[in-house]
């Protein structure tokens, strides 16, 4: 069926098709990045960091950091923690400065998939209307055999272009959504994870001040 849709004629099945490798490219590039690269237990690691820092112990506060070098969270909490004997401001731009450096990877680009979406649902309706302009034209011909296979050749393609639109934009649409969550989540995580270790730091520094000053 697919073959057939090809070799009709229709030049936006190729785009179409063009979009739907695309989103195939995209969708795998962002599972690896986001659940396999990225992949970390926040709650255990914020609660073994936190008291670690309540130790005061830096050394082990930075060995939890480094369970996963790759993971946003672990590159802000690491930046933090090697600024620990620095202002809290240059601890607090640290930690911005490592997240900043990490946002075109967690974003990547999960943004083209809704594009592709709207692209995939235009050219299949593209490739509809051709259809069945293929499949008026018919209705002139006196050939009343060949007039029904132009017919049906041209409502042929224009179902076909739609499904194949359709199968472009639905898992673009939705992988886009899944995509983003995720996304808003590994963000929301390193905002927590970096006013944790701003407030135990600073803690830790107004402690160490208290006992100098006696």
């Amino acid at each position: 069926m697919f073959l057939k849709l090809f070799t009709s004629g229709n030049v936006f099945v190729w785009f179409t098709s063009i979009a739907l490798v695309a989103v195939i490219a995209i969708t795998i590039e962002r599972i690896v990045t986001l659940y396999v690269r990225f992949r970390l237990k926040v709650p255990p690691f914020r609660r073994g960091l936190e008291q670690a820092l309540k130790d005061l112990d830096i050394n082990k506060a930075l060995k939890i950091a480094s369970i996963n070098q790759a993971h946003p969270v672990c590159r802000a909490a690491r930046e933090g923690l090697l600024k620990a004997n620095a202002s809290d401001r240059e601890v607090t731009r640290a930690m911005e400065a490592s997240a900043l450096e990490s946002m075109p990877k967690i974003t990547g680009l999960t943004a083209y998939l809704n594009m592709l979406g709207n692209l995939g649902t235009l050219l299949g309706l593209i490739g509809t209307v051709i259809g069945m302009i293929n499949a008026f034209e018919g209705l002139g011909m006196n050939d009343s055999g060949a007039k029904q296979e132009v017919l049906a050749n041209g409502i042929a393609i224009a179902m076909q272009s739609t499904a194949l639109g359709l199968l472009v934009a639905i898992p673009a649409t939705f992988l886009a959504t899944v995509f983003q969550t995720r996304q808003d989540r590994i963000l929301d995580q390193i905002d927590e994870i970096s006013l944790s270790i701003s407030s135990h730091l600073a803690g830790a520094n107004r402690e160490q001040a208290r006992r100098q000053g006696r």
